[in-house]
């Protein structure tokens, strides 16, 4: 079984639980992935967020942003910019968050 920060007891008493997504695939993870796996469920990294970091002992590094979103709500124009369909405020895609998290892995935290 994976390694999980915080244990899941500890996740279980944050005082904002887990969205349906998380939790959904936090049961994947302890299920499926062995002890060569920790998985830092929100970590704070300077201020950024992610919601999992799954670090491989070989050095392989997941960042993974889930979204338990109504994506009626969101559209995407032509260039793949997204934004919100109520009053077209653009957003960042969870791709484009997950890109910035990664960059500031790369360039801040190493």
């Amino acid at each position: 079984m994976a390694v999980i920060h915080p244990s899941l007891d500890e996740i279980k008493r944050l005082k904002v639980a887990p969205t349906a997504g998380e939790k959904h695939l936090l049961e994947i993870l302890v299920k499926e992935l062995d002890n060569n796996y920790e998985v830092f469920f929100q970590p704070f990294l300077n201020g950024d967020n992610p919601d999992f970091v799954i670090l491989k002992k070989s050095g392989r590094v997941i960042i993974i942003e889930v979204k338990d979103w109504d994506l009626d709500s969101y559209g995407i124009d032509n260039n793949f910019n997204w934004y919100l369909k109520h009053n077209g405020a653009r957003i960042k895609s969870p791709f484009e968050q997950v890109h910035h998290y990664k960059e500031n892995l790369y360039h801040l935290h190493i």
